[in-house]
């Protein structure tokens, strides 16, 4: 069953961000790879979801929930037969998976995401 697997918080800048976060909550977010943009805080062994913050000047919408499914495709075409909109088709996240986003009929912005390491 698809679940919700992380989520991005969108921020101004994400040094302050990760600093807050850090000093608030004792996250740990970490570049991932060397993107400063865009960093993960794993919630280790913890329950809980990883959060990403991610710079998005306007900050809108705030945050993303991403929701992992066993197919993309099949997910995107739900999507859309239910009345919701792909703001972001289909891309790649190189090594990890493929991801969309879109808008549900109430306006709340989603991703999807489904697992792949052969992703390109």
């Amino acid at each position: 069953m698809p679940y919700v697997s992380y989520i991005e918080f969108n921020v101004p800048a994400t040094a302050p961000a990760a600093a807050f976060y850090k000093q608030a909550f004792g996250w740990d977010p970490q570049g991932w790879g060397d993107d400063e943009n865009y960093l993960i805080s794993s919630h280790g062994d913890e329950p809980g979801i990883d959060t990403a913050l991610q710079t998005a000047p306007d900050g809108k919408p705030p945050a993303i929930p991403i929701i992992t499914v066993p197919d993309l495709d099949t997910s995107i075409a739900s999507v859309k037969k239910a009345g919701g909109t792909i703001t972001v088709e289909r891309f790649a996240i190189e090594g990890m998976g493929y991801a969309a986003y879109f808008t549900d009929p109430s306006g709340l912005t989603l991703g999807i995401y489904q697992n792949d390491a052969n992703a390109k």
